[in-house]
């Protein structure tokens, strides 16, 4: 079995299987935990966790979003892209239809192209950011960098695949390679906000809203 066959087929699944297994214990496990959690003014509120949702998912919908435009817009569309394209781009559907027989709808290439870019940009804006803004260069630690970098190469290296930049089947490998490590990252780093994003801005709109009467959190 060559590295290509390695990478696309046993790793493939121990990726998968870390992360879903990773990722449900990980909801569970806060779960669990915000059960058993005291506050000093239990007031719980489905109006007000909804409507904090809708303020961490709406472009602008918070204050602190309007102080900061361009990082907000720069956020909103990494996030979007780094979540869409994968699920979307025609050559990992040709995949899950080689496996499962599964098939959906796909994004133009050319599209795809603009996405993988913008995540690109992206990344590399982050690090710049890091670097330069003091009150966030203050709380960044070595392991951001590596997290950006974790995100950063299935991206480039799907890039430089499809456009043949390189020696194609190395970069074909890295590329799968990558994306497994991005896989199994997410429930035990920084990138487990993916999964937790709904909870945490629930809980704190459900708790909070009506003792800071306030929408932004």
């Amino acid at each position: 079995m060559d590295y290509y066959e390695l990478v696309r087929g046993p790793f493939a699944w121990v990726a998968l299987l870390i992360f879903i297994l990773g990722s449900l214990y990980r909801i569970l496990e806060l779960l669990a935990k915000g059960k058993k959690e005291k506050t000093l003014f239990p007031l719980r509120s489905l109006k007000d966790a909804v409507r904090s949702v809708l303020h961490g998912v709406i472009p602008f919908g918070a204050t602190y979003m309007r102080k900061q435009p361009v990082f907000t817009i720069i956020t909103f569309v990494f996030h979007i892209c780094v979540v869409i394209l994968p699920i979307f781009l025609l050559a990992h559907i040709v995949l899950w239809f080689e496996s499962w027989k599964i098939l959906w709808w796909s994004l133009p290439d050319s599209l795809a192209d603009i996405m993988a870019i913008m995540v690109i940009l992206s990344c590399l804006y982050f690090f710049v950011r890091r670097r330069v803004v003091p009150e966030v260069k203050r709380v960044t630690h070595p392991g951001d960098y590596i997290l950006l970098l974790i995100i950063l190469l299935p991206f480039l290296t799907g890039f430089l695949t499809y456009h043949q930049w390189g020696p194609y089947r190395s970069m074909l490998i890295l590329h799968i390679l990558s994306g497994e490590i991005l896989l199994v990252s997410v429930p035990f780093s920084k990138l487990v906000h993916m999964l937790m994003f709904v909870f945490s801005r629930a809980y704190m709109g459900s708790e909070f809203g009506k003792v800071l009467e306030t929408q932004e959190w």
